[in-house]
């Protein structure tokens, strides 16, 4: 069990601040629901508050420990990890599916990805409020609830991405296209590698490996879009 470390005023201002400043930018933002490109830096937002948070945690190591670990019931930054973290992600990747739904090309397989990022996000906003239990070690009702929900969005986001290259290719070429599907595929497979013997003293690097791929796809179509109507 890791030793929490005294958070001293300074730290605390930090704190507030950044998030304050990440929460006022997110509203901004949302004034273009219609456009993707206005969730491209929520991401961004997302890692750089869990590496503030696990750098005042002492004892937490983002390579064997997990992100949820950090909202889980007796972290001291639960409500800010599991409400402006996985609950805001959870919000710009729902917002970001209607961005993506409006700019391409309308059609089944178009719809199947517009659906999966949807519930990706939809899923992701549900895990802010089944924070994990003790050590993300899921015994109960809520705990379990929680390893359910955040499956869903590590599963298909990445399988959006892969769907969606075929789209991306028509669009904007072959080049942004193999980027989509590689890393969709990437993302996908490190959810596999994670329960290999030999990698568990490094699963919880690979599961952010695994989300930041995803994130960065989100990302990427995200400064495209702003790029075609800048």
């Amino acid at each position: 069990m890791y030793q929490y470390r005294q958070i001293n005023p300074s730290n605390k201002t930090s704190i507030i601040v950044y998030c304050s400043q990440g929460i006022v930018y997110f509203a901004y933002e949302t004034r273009y629901l219609s456009r993707p490109y206005a969730y491209k830096l929520t991401p961004l937002f997302y890692f750089g508050m869990l590496y503030i948070l696990g750098t005042m945690w002492s004892g937490y190591n983002p390579i064997s420990t997990g992100m949820s670990e950090l909202g889980a019931v007796d972290s001291p930054f639960r409500d800010i990890t599991n409400y402006l973290g996985f609950s805001v992600l959870g919000l710009s990747i729902v917002f970001f599916s209607f961005g993506f739904r409006s700019y391409f090309r309308k059609n089944i397989q178009f719809t199947t990805v517009f659906v999966l990022v949807l519930l990706g996000g939809i899923f992701m906003t549900f895990v802010g409020f089944l924070p994990c239990d003790p050590g993300c070690v899921d015994i109960s009702f809520t705990g379990r609830l929680h390893s359910a929900a955040s499956t869903v969005p590590a599963i298909l986001i990445p399988l959006s991405a892969i769907l969606a290259a075929n789209l991306i290719s028509e669009k904007w070429g072959a080049r942004w296209g193999y980027t989509s599907f590689y890393l969709g595929l990437l993302s996908l497979t490190s959810g596999p590698i994670m329960f290999i013997p030999s990698i568990d003293p490094y699963s919880r690097l690979i599961q952010r490996i695994g989300l930041g791929l995803s994130l960065i796809w989100i990302m990427l179509i995200s400064l495209k879009v702003y790029l075609d109507e800048s």
